[in-house]
């Protein structure tokens, strides 16, 4: 596999909100921890529907990857996140503000496919 073509994959699933095709690309028992943000869940459905509640809270939003690393089947993501506020989740900024984040993202993955992401976070 490709690691630089899965994680282009993987950021225009997001960036497109192409839901369907970011769930298709995880296993059913994928698990998500985000400890900053204090996020943590199991399954696709959570991972979707997670990925959704952020597209409404920044619709503008935008992934733009800087480094990949790979090592078997661990992908290591660096990328900014950025947008604008559409104020409808807490602790993130009110609405009109901007919002920007640098990112570091652990896939791990399991026939082809990601059964875990570990999200850490830089500025903002």
């Amino acid at each position: 596999m490709n690691s630089n073509m899965f994680v282009h994959e993987w950021v225009n699933a997001y960036n497109n909100q192409d839901f369907d095709g970011f769930g298709a690309m995880c296993t059913d028992d994928v698990t998500y921890d985000c400890g900053p943000f204090g996020h943590a869940f199991t399954g696709r459905g959570a991972l979707v529907s997670h990925i959704r509640e952020y597209a409404a809270a920044v619709p503008d939003r935008k992934l733009t990857p800087k480094r990949v690393i790979a090592d078997g089947d661990a992908i290591a993501v660096e990328y900014d996140f950025a947008g604008t506020s559409s104020g409808a989740v807490p602790g993130l900024p009110p609405a009109g503000q901007p919002i920007s984040i640098s990112f570091c993202t652990i896939l791990q993955l399991r026939d082809g496919r990601i059964t875990s992401q570990v999200d850490y976070l830089g500025g903002q």
